[in-house]
C-alpha cells in the first residue's frame, strides 16, 4: 500500500494505493488561510495552558518568534473577535469559543502528523513543519474523513468530532467486524487501532469507510476471521477485525 498526496488550487488530493490497480481518492477541501496567523496564536495559547489558565504576552512571544508588541496587537483582535479573554498585567485565556476552535486545529495537527508519519512514512520533524501548514487549510469534513481511514486514539479534543459518543467515552462505536455473525452483511463505518501498521495493513486489503463487507465464517472468538470485501476474501485475525467498525446491515 502506498499514497500520494497532491496540491491542486483548492484541493488536496490524497490517493491511497491498495495494489492490484486498485485504488482509492481522497479530496480534501482547502479552507483559504486569511486567519492562518489568528490561528497559530490559538493553538499556542492552548498548547501553553491546555485550556486552563492565562498565558502572558512575553510567553506568546518568546514561542511565536515574535515582537511583545506584535503579540499585544494580535491579542486585542482575538479579544474584540471573541476568541480569549485579557486581563491587564495577568494574560490572556481562551474564552468557549476560542478553546473549541484551538481543540479543532489542535486535533487536525495531530491527525495530519500521524497521516504522513503512519502512512506516507514521512520523518517526525518533517512531518510536524507539514502538519502546521495543513491545520491551517483542510476542512473540518475532509479531516473527519481522513480520521475515520487512518483510526484515531481517544483525546479530549476527540469531543468535537461528530463521531464522538459520550456514552461510550470515546469514538464512535457501531459493531467490531470481530463480533458479527457468519452471513452478517455491512458497510465499514471508520477504522480504530493505535498500532499504525494494522492500519496499514488493512487500507491495502481495501478495508476503508464506505465499503462493503460481509463476515463469511466467525467460528471462535479468538481464532481467525473470513471475511469478504468487495470481490476478495481474507482470513484476519482477531486483532486486525477488532480495528474495523461496521455499521451493520438491517436485513
Amino acid at each position: 500500500m502506498s499514497a500520494s498526496v497532491f496540491n491542486q488550487n483548492s484541493e488536496i488530493k490524497i490517493k491511497f494505493c491498495l495494489g492490484r490497480a486498485k485504488y482509492i481518492n481522497i479530496t480534501a477541501i482547502i479552507v483559504p488561510m486569511t486567519s492562518g496567523n489568528r490561528e497559530d496564536y490559538l493553538i499556542e495559547i492552548l498548547r501553553l495552558t491546555n485550556g486552563e489558565g492565562k498565558v502572558k504576552n512575553q510567553e506568546l512571544a518568546e514561542r511565536l518568534n515574535v515582537s511583545p508588541a506584535s503579540v499585544s496587537e494580535m491579542i486585542k483582535v482575538l479579544s474584540n473577535e471573541g476568541y480569549v479573554k485579557y486581563t491587564k498585567y495577568v494574560g490572556a485565556e481562551l474564552t468557549e469559543k476560542g478553546l473549541e476552535y484551538a481543540r479543532q486545529l489542535r486535533k487536525k495537527h495531530d491527525l495530519m502528523e500521524r497521516f504522513l508519519t503512519d502512512v506516507l512514512d514521512v520523518d517526525p520533524v518533517t512531518a510536524h513543519e507539514e502538519a502546521h501548514r495543513m491545520e491551517h487549510a483542510i476542512s473540518d469534513e475532509s479531516a473527519q474523513r481522513i480520521c475515520r481511514i487512518i483510526g484515531s486514539p481517544d483525546n479530549e479534543d476527540c469531543k468535537l468530532c461528530d463521531d464522538y459518543n459520550p456514552d461510550e467515552g470515546g469514538c464512535r462505536i457501531d459493531t467490531k467486524l470481530s463480533d458479527m455473525l457468519p452471513g452478517e452483511t455491512g458497510k465499514i463505518s471508520h477504522l480504530r487501532s493505535e498500532t499504525p501498521a494494522i492500519i496499514k495493513r488493512l487500507i491495502s486489503m481495501g478495508f476503508v469507510p464506505g465499503r462493503e463487507v460481509c463476515m463469511d465464517s466467525n467460528i471462535s472468538k479468538v481464532g481467525p476471521k473470513v471475511v469478504s470485501v468487495g470481490n476478495a476474501t481474507f482470513a484476519l485475525d482477531s486483532e486486525t477485525a477488532e480495528s474495523v467498525m461496521v455499521k451493520k446491515s438491517d436485513n
